[in-house]
């Protein structure tokens, strides 16, 4: 549809002459006819020359629509929590693995390290809640007892961590960690012969040099000087920086073992407490 814009109107000389009228009368009769064709008359003078105005048929191009460039990946707060431990920031990661729990509740790596941080910062109590509700989440984490083990020897309930480190062998009978951390507790309680037993069994699982350094103490405390050598060399040659084994290597060479001191069967040592791992299996009434 066209669009007619009004031409402004000019007011006419105030002496028109014949001729002036006339030009006038032909000015309206134009007028009239343009305004007849504007209000949809069919009329139209016989000279006039119809036109039509030029279309375009070419289509506006489209404009290209680039999509969203993807979102950079989030890092999960248990990562973030790993990074910061492994450098040392004890409080950023006990941060990152609450929040990493938080996301998910479910999950037990978080609260099973979180603990583990705990108890670098001595803080036995705190990692004793979190290892609970381990626990309450998966009865069979011998993760959890064994850290529970720990938790209570910190805190000077032997009794309890050994139950804990028992539980956990039960679970798992190749938990070396919780043999080694048992033995030790035998040691602190003056139960030598029993920790023996233990340590050989946790040495035949492991070769680490904390397991044989652990059994040389058992030995040292058994009066087996010579084998309990043996045991702290036997570290040193696993890690030849451990300078707790070079300590107790170097007391115990000093020492003198008592005449007629039966040599000591490792094998059998570890094969008794495999039986004692049996009878922790039964029911106790």
């Amino acid at each position: 549809m066209y669009h007619f814009t009004l031409a402004e109107s000019f007011e006419p000389s105030p002496a028109p002459t014949r001729r002036v009228v006339g030009i006038t009368l032909v000015v309206l009769a134009m007028g009239a006819a343009a305004f007849a064709v504007g209000c949809g008359h069919k009329t139209k003078a016989p000279d006039t020359t119809s036109a039509s105005l030029p279309t375009s048929t070419s289509a506006t191009p489209a404009v290209p629509v680039t999509p969203p460039a993807p979102a950079a990946p989030t890092v999960s707060h248990y990562k973030l929590a790993l990074t910061a431990w492994r450098g040392g920031d004890r409080d950023a990661a006990v941060t990152e693995f609450r929040a990493a729990i938080d996301d998910d509740s479910s999950a037990l790596p978080p609260r099973l390290n979180l603990s583990r941080v705990l108890l670098e910062q001595g803080k036995a109590k705190d990692a004793i809640v979190e290892l609970q509700s381990v626990i309450a989440l998966d009865s069979t984490s011998g993760s959890a007892f064994r850290l529970l083990g720990r938790a209570h020897d910190v805190l000077g309930q032997t009794d309890s961590a050994v139950a804990d480190y028992q539980h956990a062998i039960v679970l798992n009978e190749q938990d070396g960690w919780s043999m080694n951390n048992l033995g030790l507790v035998q040691i602190e309680r003056g139960q030598f012969e029993e920790a023996l037993k233990v340590l050989s069994r946790a040495v035949e699982i492991s070769t680490t040099a904390t397991f044989r350094n652990s059994l040389g103490i058992a030995l040292e405390r058994t009066g087996h000087y010579t084998a309990a050598a043996e045991a702290f060399q036997s570290a040193l040659t696993a890690d030849s920086g451990y300078t707790k084994a070079r300590t107790n290597l170097t007391r115990v060479s000093a020492l003198t073992e008592v005449q007629g001191t039966p040599s000591v069967d490792l094998a059998a040592e570890a094969l008794e407490f495999l039986k004692e791992v049996e009878s922790w299996k039964s029911p106790k009434n």
